[in-house]
């Protein structure tokens, strides 16, 4: 534990609800938190900061997170759309609580071990005052149309009121004992005061400075949040692990969230244009549970990083949550996660029966991954024959079971945690077809033997000459050898001799 702020109430703590109260919550803080079960929201950046951050507060006017760092006295400044760190501000000794004043674009932080508050002027990260107020100030809360801001003075059982454009304290209203965490509700001008050592909760209007009810709260509960919109009071009750819904108009309890695997609910913080609760929760199964105020009922838990502090906030403008991680010095973004989006650059290829489809990614996952592609066939020839499917986990897929001859063109799908994402559109239109078949080729007919042919050549090394003649003459010769043999045969037969 570091600074004064915990070791103050842990201490106390002992004496209200007894040891074995205290020891549960001691149990699990900064334990590692299990794999989350959100679906429709996600860690989208993590954003290293200062040494302990512990409070955080947004302009949503300007897109700005300021995050306090107890253990290096300063705050973090971090631009919103870039999730990364712009600016770096010393301030009082352990600072803690932080709140903004959109309107004016000041920053309030309390240093809890020199009872200061830290006045900013957002436009130049400047330290312009530092007011002195109570004993170990914690939480700190804004009324942007009064210009007031409220400060627990924690070790006084005592709320400083500050005017906001002098920087001087004009009342202190006394509450219950160990304030901590505020919550101003600008539009009835009532102001909500934990005061964790006597669990109780002051009201105090806004107006007259003055407490109007005091009532009892479920037990060691340190934060509080105010949906100006719908008049609802959010209170987180660490010890019982739930969170306590009231009515502000009444000022009675309407519901009591408890959420399933809840460890220790700490800060609460309230997205009035989606009517969405955001809760830090020190060692449950998720750091960050968000509550559909309509329902009052969990639709996700987020796991953020290691010991969630007591700040969370949220940007209304952007829905996007902040929660400071004391143990690694990081501060988790988190958003809505959304289906993906459609995939493109379908291509389809015909086979015989089947068509292999391929396919891009869609550009936006939707802040989760994508887990399954779906492809659809349409059958253009005869639409009842369409409707074949083919699922993978990527690109190209194979629908198979398509009729021969018909006209099919193919729409692809993504599927992430949330839910399955538009269909693409259509790829190119195909025609499967049977693969037609190859002809086996006749068996080659026997080539006859060619007949020798004599030739000059071959009668004259017959007779054992090695001089070849000319073919042209070689014939001429034998032609005439030939005649030459018949004259002489004739000659001979005509002087042989007459016996008769």
């Amino acid at each position: 534990m570091r600074g004064s702020v915990r070791r103050v109430w842990h201490v106390r703590v002992v004496a209200l609800v007894g040891a074995v109260a205290l020891a549960a919550p001691l149990a699990v803080l900064g334990g590692a938190v299990s794999a989350s079960a959100a679906t429709g929201y996600v860690v989208s950046a993590t954003v290293p900061v200062g040494h302990g951050p512990a409070g955080v507060a947004v302009n949503a006017t300007t897109n700005t997170v300021y995050v306090t760092n107890g253990s290096d006295n300063t705050v973090s400044v971090i631009n919103g759309a870039t999730h990364t760190v712009i600016g770096t501000v010393a301030v009082g000794n352990n600072p803690y609580g932080v709140a903004v004043n959109a309107t004016t674009n000041t920053v309030y932080v309390t240093n809890a071990n020199d009872s200061t508050m830290s006045v900013i002027n957002a436009a130049t990260n400047t330290v312009t005052a530092t007011v002195a107020v109570g004993t170990n100030p914690t939480g700190v809360a804004v009324n942007a149309i009064t210009n007031t801001v409220y400060v627990a003075d924690q070790d006084e059982a005592k709320v400083s009121v500050i005017d906001g454009a002098t920087n001087t304290i004009t009342t202190i209203v006394s509450v219950g004992r160990g304030p901590f965490g505020l919550a101003v509700n600008a539009t009835t001008n009532t102001v909500y005061v934990m005061n964790s050592w006597d669990v109780t909760m002051s009201v105090i209007d806004g107006a007259t400075d003055t407490v109007t009810l005091t009532m009892g709260v479920a037990g060691l509960s340190y934060g509080v949040a105010v949906n100006a919109a719908t008049n609802t009071v959010y209170v987180s009750n660490y010890a019982a692990a739930t969170v306590t819904v009231m009515d502000g108009a009444t000022n009675t309890v309407t519901a009591t969230v408890a959420p399933a695997g809840a460890g220790s609910p700490y800060g609460v913080a309230v997205d009035a244009s989606t009517n969405t609760v955001y809760v830090s929760d020190q060692g449950g199964t998720s750091g960050v549970w968000v509550i559909d105020g309509a329902t009052n009922t969990v639709t996700a838990g987020v796991r953020v990083g290691a010991n969630p502090e007591f700040g969370v906030a949220v940007n209304a403008s952007t829905h996007t949550a902040y929660e400071p991680n004391q143990r690694d010095n990081t501060v988790s973004v988190i958003t809505p996660a959304m289906t993906p989006g459609a995939p493109t650059a379908v291509v389809a290829t015909a086979g015989d029966g089947q068509a292999s489809v391929a396919f891009s990614p869609p550009a936006s996952d939707g802040g989760s991954a994508v887990t399954r592609y779906t492809v659809t066939a349409t059958d253009a020839t005869t639409p009842g024959n369409g409707g074949q499917t083919a699922t993978g986990t990527g690109s190209p897929l194979t629908v198979t079971g398509l009729h021969n001859g018909d006209t099919y063109q193919f729409s692809v799908t993504a599927t992430n945690a949330v839910g399955t994402g538009p269909a693409s559109t259509v790829s190119n239109a195909v025609t499967p077809a049977a693969t037609p078949a190859i002809p086996t080729p006749p068996s080659p007919s026997p080539t006859p033997a060619s007949p020798v042919a004599v030739s000059a050549t071959t009668s004259l090394a017959a007779t054992g000459s090695d001089q070849a003649l000319p073919a042209g003459l070689a014939g001429l010769l034998l032609a005439a050898g030939f005649v030459v043999l018949g004259a002489a045969r004739f000659r001979a037969r005509a002087k042989k001799p007459h016996i008769g």
